[in-house]
């Protein structure tokens, strides 16, 4: 009995060495790659002003809500919001995991089995728009400079991420609003450790040939960048 005791003792002990050395490396890779830049030559002066903004573990991309390259209202349309409204300048777009987003409204509200399936179970994915009257600069934000060809990669890239139906309509979440002028739409792809919503955020900025991040699952690595 007590050999089997220390027995298990000893697997609880080694599976833990393993958990904590697999989460330095992780920590290691991630804090390595963030460091590391890409597309860093970038035009002195750009057309169109897009934003990066943060909550302190999520990212959004902020747009214009319509110019001369793309009009949003005609993708995504404010009149899926509560309000309804028309009157909207910019509109942000951050992606991640649906329950997840059903679940943590806050930041507060995380708990760890939702995390937890978040991460390690293939899931549904959506896509978080939310339409803007204004800049809100309560939290981190940052404006990054991009020519008209830059921009129309990154709405490609954004347009891409969303799941359509037969007719090739987005498909909105719903009952799901954290507030009268967002809206929740269904996405492709599902989150995991190594593609996070801020690892979609930095693909899209790479793959439209804007700085960023070798490969970063945090906020800090996309905002380290652009700076």
């Amino acid at each position: 009995m007590h050999e089997i005791f220390f027995r298990i003792l000893i697997f609880l002990r080694n599976g833990l060495l393993a958990l904590l050395t697999i989460t330095i490396l992780y920590l290691a890779v991630a804090i390595a790659c963030s460091a590391i830049p890409v597309n860093t030559s970038q035009p002195e002066a750009g057309d169109i002003t897009i934003y990066l903004r943060s909550n302190g573990m999520h990212t959004d991309f902020i747009f214009p809500i319509e110019n001369e390259v793309f009009d949003w209202k005609d993708y995504t349309r404010p009149e899926h919001t509560l309000s309804k409204r028309s009157d909207f300048k910019y509109v942000s777009f951050g992606w991640g995991d649906l329950e997840f987003y059903e679940h943590t409204p806050e930041w507060s509200d995380v708990r760890f089995p939702v995390a937890f399936q978040a991460v390690f179970l293939r899931k549904q994915s959506a896509l978080h728009v939310e339409f803007l009257p204004a800049l809100n600069f309560e939290r981190p934000i940052i404006p990054v400079e991009i020519t008209k060809e830059q921009y129309r990669e990154l709405s490609d890239f954004v347009r891409q991420s969303f799941q359509k139906d037969l007719s090739g309509n987005v498909t909105p979440v719903k009952e799901l609003h954290y507030n009268f002028n967002d809206v929740f739409y269904l996405a492709n792809r599902s989150l995991n450790l190594f593609y996070t919503c801020n690892t979609w955020v930095n693909d899209g900025l790479k793959k439209s040939g804007l700085r960023a991040s070798l490969w970063t699952p945090f906020d800090e690595g996309i905002f380290y960048q652009n700076r």
